[in-house]
């Protein structure tokens, strides 16, 4: 069972999407002050973008295992370190340069290795970032159930089309792991689109022990 690929994961409305997508509009035609030291300059990327590229190696060549402890902590930015709107569009703007970047080099790859990467980088410019991984609790179109992962500031996913987020996926954890990181999965409400029934939760807590084991041995690596 695979991650998916950014480009097959099913299209849906996800509101939750929208909504955080008008809200960084309303806030850029507001006409606040934009924090300018919270914006991704261009000599910041290349440093960065090396972080990701060796990151996104160790995953290929070994795993999960390997790559995780690749993973630095958040750099002392305190004008990055909250989630405000403005910070939210910084770090969307950087992820999505990483991953243009990134793809131009080593070309495309599945979402958890792309995942680990943006998270790296983005913890090196001083965003707190994690990687989410989630399964779907809507069935698929083509009928599969696997694992989709994210980079996240919060709750709020910094990859992905409008049409295509991970709000249709239960939340399951999140790495790395740490201060913070057991509230945002308790938040996993935020994440999906419905709730699972409270009788599924047996169940689930199977599939998340199932899935964690198989990540860590390495079997969903591009």
């Amino acid at each position: 069972m695979l991650l998916r690929d950014e480009q097959d994961v099913p299209r849906r409305a996800p509101e939750g999407r929208r909504a955080l997508l008008g809200e960084l509009q309303r806030f850029l035609l507001s006409g606040a002050p934009f924090p300018a030291a919270a914006w991704v300059r261009h000599r910041e990327l290349v440093p960065a973008l090396i972080v990701y590229l060796r990151v996104g190696r160790a995953f290929r060549r070994k795993g999960l295992s390997a790559a995780l402890p690749l993973i630095p902590p958040v750099a002392h930015r305190p004008e990055r370190a909250k989630e405000t709107p403005a910070t939210t569009f910084c770090a969307r703007a950087a992820a999505w340069r990483l991953v243009g970047l990134a793809r131009t080099l080593a070309g495309r790859h599945l979402c958890l290795h792309e995942s680990l990467g943006v998270c790296a980088a983005l913890r090196t410019l001083g965003f707190p970032v994690q990687v989410v991984i989630g399964y779907p609790v809507i069935e698929l179109a083509d009928g599969d159930e696997e694992l989709h992962a994210w980079p996240a500031l919060g709750d709020t996913p910094l990859t992905g089309r409008s049409h295509s987020s991970p709000l249709g996926y239960l939340e399951l954890y999140r790495y790395p792991e740490g201060a913070g990181a057991s509230a945002a999965v308790g938040a996993s409400a935020a994440v999906a689109e419905r709730a699972p029934r409270a009788d599924a939760a047996p169940a689930l807590n199977v599939v998340s022990t199932a899935r964690k084991g198989a990540i860590a041995e390495g079997v969903p690596c591009c």
